[in-house]
């Protein structure tokens, strides 16, 4: 029996819905692309290429929009050098379609004035006719815009830019997926960089607070943050003193470290200056309000320790107040100036004392006195720190009374700021 062949509208029906089905076959294949990949390049290749091909095309393009300055880049640009096409939103007709979100189909482009020779003068192409679509992500914003150029054939029409659109669906996917996929890879980099830097915090810290002749020292320091802006130090100076610093800049986390650093280095590049510790703190204001500008500040107690006479003196720049047990007395030493980097040129008294053995020094951060034990609660408080002398022999029993107190305090809460203390215990002379 002899096949016939189809005529007139049913030929056209059945051409048209074999174009239909191999534009579906490309969007299900681009789809399946976005699934298998996340190089945003080569999808976007794949996706112009598609486009291009099936829809009879000398050229495509595919650009993105930058949210924040209303750039718009390509991303492919078929016959195009690196830098050509760039242009702003509202600029010729990639620029409208990017503004208006709607496509835009020209059979004569030099005969509409939203059209830019400009960069077919540049490249030497002849634009004859040209698509344009938008591309959208999940949520209906505007991504992307597709362009193809000449249709080799007939004209663009609407049925062509419907299917461009759907085309472009996938690599908007495809997009919003690798931003997620950067974002996530960046919080893994900035975690690691954190980790590393809370490791290189903990270094600069003293390892072994037994090297002090004549006083035996705890300390506990923990940051709110991966790093803080908390700080203690045990300095030997060239004179056989030791300098006993504990340090608190404004903030938290990485800016806070960063300022904690440098202020730790200097007072280490001073430890053998046998200026004054009221001419250093003033040095080292002045160095901080250089440095920072007045955006962050320090409170600072610092102490030097000389065994042979057992005398103590210190510098309190703005700091909670340092407490000390002598003779049985407990004494609050009020700060002796104000906080480093606030204020130019400003002056800092030392005051001094000859400790006994068994006499207790405590230094803590307004972490501590400032902990937040619920509304019931309040503040830790310096009332309950003086609490926890009360049975305290030594270094490490203040220190244990002072964490468990104040674990108790917080009842499960995590502190909202950097906590640090630093105990010393008097050694009783042999």
């Amino acid at each position: 029996m002899a096949r016939h062949k189809p005529k007139g509208k049913t030929r056209e029906s059945l051409t048209g819905l074999r174009r239909r089905v191999r534009r579906l076959r490309a969007i299900i294949d681009a789809a399946a692309l976005v699934n298998s990949m996340l190089d945003l390049q080569v999808i976007a290749d794949h996706v112009v290429s598609i486009a291009t091909r099936l829809l009879s095309a000398e050229r495509g393009s595919l650009f993105l929009l930058d949210g924040e300055n209303s750039a718009i880049t390509p991303l492919v640009a078929h016959g195009v050098q690196d830098g050509q096409l760039m242009v702003n939103v509202g600029e010729g007709i990639v620029g409208t379609v990017a503004r208006t979100g709607r496509p835009i189909i020209l059979s004569d482009p030099y005969a509409d004035p939203r059209f830019n020779p400009r960069f077919d003068r540049e490249t030497g192409f002849k634009t004859r006719s040209l698509l344009t679509v938008p591309v959208r992500d999940r949520g209906g914003e505007l991504v992307a815009v597709l362009q193809l150029l000449n249709h080799k054939g007939h004209p663009f029409n609407d049925d062509d830019a419907a299917f461009l659109g759907e085309l472009g669906v996938p690599f908007a996917i495809a997009l919003c997926t690798a931003k997620m996929h950067q974002q996530v890879v960046e919080r893994e980099r900035l975690r690691e960089e954190l980790r590393l830097a809370a490791e290189i915090q903990r270094t600069m810290q003293p390892m072994d607070l037994a090297h002090v002749p004549g006083l035996e020292i705890h300390a506990f320091s923990r940051p709110s943050l991966e790093v803080g802006g908390d700080y203690f130090d045990l300095i030997p100076t060239d004179r056989g003193t030791w300098w006993l610093m504990v340090g608190d800049v404004s903030g938290k986390g990485v800016s806070a470290a960063l300022v904690a650093s440098n202020l730790q280095a200097f007072l280490w590049s001073r430890r053998n200056d046998p200026s004054p510790l009221s001419t250093i703190m003033a040095e080292a204001n002045d160095l901080l309000r250089t440095l920072a500008r007045g955006k962050k500040y320090a409170t600072l107690i610092l102490a030097e320790w000389n065994a042979e006479s057992q005398t103590l003196t210190w510098v309190n720049a703005g700091h909670p107040p340092m407490l000390l047990r002598h003779r049985g007395a407990l004494e609050t030493h009020e700060a002796t100036g104000v906080p480093l980097g606030l204020i130019r040129d400003r002056r800092y008294t030392e005051e001094s004392a000859v400790l006994e053995g068994g006499d207790l020094l405590l230094l803590v951060t307004d972490g501590v006195t400032e902990a937040e034990g619920g509304a019931k609660k309040g503040e830790f408080g310096l009332g309950r720190v003086k609490a926890c002398f009360e049975g305290a022999d030594g270094s490490a029993s203040l220190a244990e009374n002072v964490t468990g107190a104040l674990a108790e305090h917080l009842a499960g809460r995590e502190a909202r700021d950097d906590v640090t203390l630093l105990c010393a215990c008097c050694k009783v002379p042999t």
